[in-house]
C-alpha cells in the first residue's frame, strides 16, 4: 500500500515516521530512568506544543500508556474512573454463592405446603418430613477506584499519564495530588504533564510531594531538530524540498514540533504531494506559494476570540484612543500597534521593551506610540488574556523585566498569517 502524506506528517498524533530524538538533551533516557524509579511522580514541564505527550508515548509505548486529561477531572476519583474506563472494567460485577440444607416441616390436612425456593410438598396425614433445598445468593460489587487499579496494574509496565494537570480545577488539585502520591506508593507508575508557568501546580497542591516528584523540563526545539522532521518526512515521500523552503518552515514553527508537522503537512496538500512519489522528485517553492501555505495553515490555529479581546483592549470611559497609520496601509490604536509589532518579522516568542520599540518603528508609518503607552498596553493585554482566557495563559508581561512573552507558538502564527490584524477597526 502506498505511503500517504498524512501517515508521515501527523500534527495531531504520534509521529511514527518523523519522530526525532532531540540532540544533546537525552530526554528519552531521563524519562525512562525517572519512570523506573519506584515511589515518585514524574512531572513533565514545558511550553505548549513542545512534544511532551509524544515523548511519553515514545518512551512508554502507546499500548502501555493510560492517558487521563486534566480538563475532564471533576474529582480525584475521576482519575481512577478514567483509568478503569481505559482498562474496560465494568461499572459493576456480580458473584453468586449457593447454600444447601434440609428443612423440617409438619404436614397436616390434605393439600400442599409451599416454601419459597423449595418444591411443594403434598400430604394428607400429619407427620414430620424433611425436604432438601438449595438457595443461590448473589452480590453486586461497584468499582473500587484506586484499590482496583492497584490490584490490576501495580508494579507492571503500565503508566498513568495525567496530561494537562494544570487544567484541573485548583480546588481539586490538592486531593488529586494526595491520590497520586498514594498511587505511586502502592506501585502505580504516574506521570503528569503541564505547561511551564503552571509546572509547580502538583507540588503546590501537596507540599508533601517534595522529594517525591522528578521534574523533567522540556524546552522549545532548536532549528536543527525541527529540520530533521522535514528532512525525514519528505525523504519518506521520496521528495526533496529546497533548503530555503525548509528553513522558512522551521522559522515559522517557532520551536514547536507540532506546528512543524502541521506546516509540512499543509505544504504537502498545497503542492499536491498526497502520497509517496513513484520516482524521486525535487521541488522548489516560491514566495507566493509559501504565503499560501502559511495562510492555509493559520486556519488550524484559530485564536480569533482571544485576539478580538486583545485588539479591542479594555473599555474606555469617554476618551477616544489615538489612531496610528501602519506601514501596510491600515490604521489602529496602540493595542493594534503592539499586536502588529509582535507579529512582525522575524517570528519570536519573547520581546524585550527595546525590541518592541524597534519593531514599532517598522510597523508604524509616521508617528508611533510613546514608550509609556506601550508598557501600559502590554500590561493590559496580559491582564485581559488572563481574565478572559485563564486556562490558556497566551500572553505574559513581566513588569519587572519589561518582557512580553507569547508562550503558545500557535498564537504567534495566527497573528502573523491569519490576516486578522489587517482587518478594519
Amino acid at each position: 500500500m502506498t505511503l500517504k502524506a498524512t501517515e508521515v506528517f501527523t500534527p495531531g498524533s504520534f509521529p511514527a515516521l518523523t519522530y526525532v530524538e532531540r540532540s544533546g538533551d537525552r530526554l528519552e533516557r531521563s524519562l525512562r530512568d525517572a519512570i523506573d524509579t519506584p515511589g515518585q511522580v514524574v512531572s513533565l514541564v514545558g511550553p505548549s506544543k513542545s512534544g511532551k505527550t509524544v515523548l511519553v508515548e515514545r518512551v512508554i509505548g502507546r499500548e502501555s500508556l493510560i492517558t487521563v486529561t486534566g480538563a475532564r477531572i471533576g474529582s480525584p476519583e475521576d482519575i481512577w474512573t478514567r483509568v478503569l474506563d481505559w482498562m474496560g472494567a465494568p461499572n459493576t460485577r456480580g458473584s453468586a454463592a449457593s447454600t444447601s440444607g434440609r428443612v423440617g416441616i409438619e404436614a397436616g390436612a390434605s393439600g400442599s405446603t409451599g416454601i419459597p425456593g423449595l418444591a411443594k410438598v403434598s400430604g394428607d396425614a400429619k407427620g414430620n418430613a424433611e425436604v432438601a433445598h438449595e438457595r443461590e445468593k448473589s452480590t453486586t460489587f461497584e468499582r473500587a477506584g484506586l484499590q482496583q487499579v492497584v490490584k490490576d496494574i501495580a508494579n507492571s509496565d503500565y503508566v498513568v499519564l495525567v496530561d494537562d494537570f494544570h487544567y484541573m480545577p485548583r480546588s481539586i488539585q490538592s486531593e488529586a495530588a494526595k491520590s497520586l502520591k498514594e498511587a505511586v506508593r502502592l506501585g502505580i507508575k504516574v506521570c503528569t504533564a503541564s505547561v511551564r508557568h503552571r509546572g509547580d501546580d502538583l507540588v503546590r497542591a501537596n507540599p508533601e510531594l517534595r522529594g517525591r516528584v522528578r521534574a523533567i523540563d522540556i524546552e522549545y526545539w532548536n532549528d536543527q531538530d525541527l529540520q530533521k522532521i522535514a528532512a525525514s518526512g519528505f525523504s519518506a515521500l521520496d521528495v526533496t524540498l529546497d533548503a530555503a523552503t525548509i528553513q522558512k518552515l522551521v522559522l515559522e514553527a517557532a520551536g514547536s514540533p507540532q506546528l512543524m508537522q502541521l506546516l509540512c503537512l499543509n505544504a504537502c496538500f498545497f503542492l499536491n504531494i498526497r502520497q509517496k512519489s513513484s520516482s524521486a522528485s525535487k521541488i522548489s517553492v516560491g514566495t507566493e506559494q509559501l504565503r499560501a501555505i502559511f495562510e492555509q495553515t493559520s486556519a488550524n490555529t484559530d485564536f480569533r476570540s482571544l485576539v478580538d479581546v486583545l485588539d479591542a483592549g479594555p473599555k474606555t470611559r469617554g476618551t477616544e484612543r489615538m489612531l496610528y497609520d501602519f506601514a501596510d496601509g491600515s490604521r489602529g490604536d496602540v493595542y493594534r500597534a503592539v499586536l502588529k509589532a509582535v507579529a512582525s518579522d522575524p517570528p519570536r516568542l519573547s520581546f524585550s521593551y527595546e525590541e518592541l520599540l524597534k519593531r514599532m518603528r517598522v510597523v508604524c508609518k509616521d508617528a508611533q506610540p510613546a514608550g509609556s503607552s506601550i508598557v501600559g498596553t502590554c500590561h493590559h493585554i496580559s491582564k485581559l488574556a488572563l481574565e478572559k482566557f485563564p486556562n490558556e495563559r497566551a500572553v505574559d508581561w513581566d513588569e519587572q523585566k519589561q518582557i512580553l512573552d507569547i508562550p503558545d507558538p500557535y498564537l504567534l502564527f495566527y497573528l502573523r498569517w491569519s490576516g486578522r490584524l489587517s482587518e478594519g477597526e
